[in-house]
């Protein structure tokens, strides 16, 4: 075996000798071409953080905010906004921030509030931002955005929302009584006669609710051709002729037993009594609708303008507006998010959900309020308007008006003495802002 292998290794070998020479290869030159190739990659911008802060509110409300702040992210993918609500007393809460410099780059204005912010000089005015991004001032409600503008003319913040009040009515009980339902052409007197109807006292049953809210009340002041401050704000005028006829008017109702107020019928907001059928009309903002949807679905109401008064129409404005902290590091991002959010996309989505009515003047004619007439009627009470809004002091007048209403209805007070203690103690404050 090992001779046979050794044999196959010689043979091998012989094989290999005998093989002919390899061919000789030619030489191939190569030539390199290298050519130059540009590949642009988009590098992704930095994300720029903003925050954002509101009152805490209900599911619903927060869960609106959060889709349009999606929607918002989709449209301006370099800003992400951190919303960050705020519980118990907002006001307190967002002072505090600001007096430490900590306060969120966005945040939830009222414009009862938005005289003290102003003054001390701690937002952003927007105009300029407007201006580059195509934002008109008539884009909005006058009366919306002229609240949010300051005494320089500058405008500091862009009204997200609003409500007026409507009258409320019980569609049953009018037809119990026999009388027609409100209509926008009602007046000082057709609101009485009806009262009077629709009152049953003795089964709890009252024409009007008539609380000592400084956010009612006002209205008649203003269908009487007065005012419950100067333009400037530098008086009141609480103690005028108009103001005591417009109190003498509003508490005669419970004087005479055809109107209530909240205590009388055993609740802590007329709403409630009116959703209970104790209240057969009452003054509120859009704010009912939803409440009395869910919590009284069966019953039957609508809803028209407040009556005309001696001097013709009047109404409170509520609005809030989005505002830019001056403390700010990202006041350009923070724009763009208030941009989006106010945009007339953004509004209609808020329009649909029947939470609030849009500030956005374009949307006057949407086909919402086709299908929801009493929207509609809040929503064009705008236009007769006056934002609730009583200067630096206005705590202290809402405060002073809701006592002088209650020592009228709880302890008998002359109506014209009671507006004049409430003056006096006003033109105090004021003295001392000075």
């Amino acid at each position: 075996m090992k001779r046979f292998l050794l044999l196959l290794a010689v043979l091998a070998l012989a094989v290999t000798a005998c093989a002919p020479a390899a061919t000789p290869t030619p030489a191939v030159t190569r030539e390199v071409v290298i050519t130059r190739v540009e590949i642009t990659k988009e590098v992704e911008k930095p994300k720029v953080t903003v925050r954002l802060s509101g009152w805490a509110a209900n599911p619903q409300e927060t869960a609106l905010l959060e889709s349009l702040l999606y929607r918002c992210s989709l449209k301006n993918p370099d800003v992400v906004v951190k919303y960050e609500p705020i519980t118990g007393d907002y006001w307190a809460k967002i002072k505090t921030l600001v007096a430490s410099g900590e306060e969120p780059d966005i945040y939830y204005m009222d414009i009862f509030q938005f005289p003290f912010f102003a003054a001390k000089g701690v937002l952003v005015p927007l105009d300029d931002y407007m201006a580059k991004s195509g934002v008109k001032k008539e884009d909005f409600i006058k009366t919306l955005i002229d609240a949010f503008t300051g005494p320089d003319g500058k405008v500091y913040g862009i009204p997200k929302d609003f409500n007026t009040l409507a009258l409320f009515y019980n569609k049953d009980l009018f037809a119990k009584a026999g009388i027609p339902e409100p209509n926008e052409n009602w007046t000082w007197d057709d609101l009485k006669e009806a009262a009077r109807k629709l009152s049953d006292p003795a089964k709890g049953i009252y024409g009007l609710g008539v609380p000592p809210d400084p956010g009612r009340f006002p209205i008649f002041v203003f269908q009487n051709g007065g005012r419950i401050m100067k333009e400037d704000f530098s008086d009141t005028l609480l103690d005028s002729p108009e103001a005591v006829e417009a109190a003498r008017f509003y508490t005669s109702f419970r004087a005479e037993k055809i109107g209530a107020i909240p205590s009388d019928v055993g609740v802590d907001w007329q709403g409630t009594a009116f959703g209970q059928g104790k209240l057969a009309m009452v003054f509120e903002g859009g704010w009912l609708i939803p409440y009395l949807r869910e919590q009284f679905p069966t019953l039957k109401w609508g809803a028209t303008f407040p009556p005309k008064g001696p001097k013709g129409r009047g109404n409170l404005i509520f609005t809030v507006a989005y505002v830019i902290s001056k403390n700010s590091k990202n006041p350009e991002a923070a724009w763009k998010t208030i941009e989006c959010l106010t945009s007339e996309e953004s509004q209609t989505v808020v329009l649909s959900t029947g939470f609030a009515l849009p500030s956005r003047a374009q949307l006057t004619e949407h086909e919402y309020f086709k299908t929801h007439p009493e929207s509609l009627v809040i929503f064009k009470g705008a236009e007769f308007g006056t934002p609730f809004m009583w200067g630096l002091r206005g705590d202290v007048v809402n405060e002073q008006m809701g006592k002088a209403l209650e020592r009228i209805y709880l302890e008998g007070q002359d109506v014209a003495a009671s507006l004049q203690q409430a003056a006096e103690e006003i033109r105090k404050a004021l003295k001392e802002q000075q």
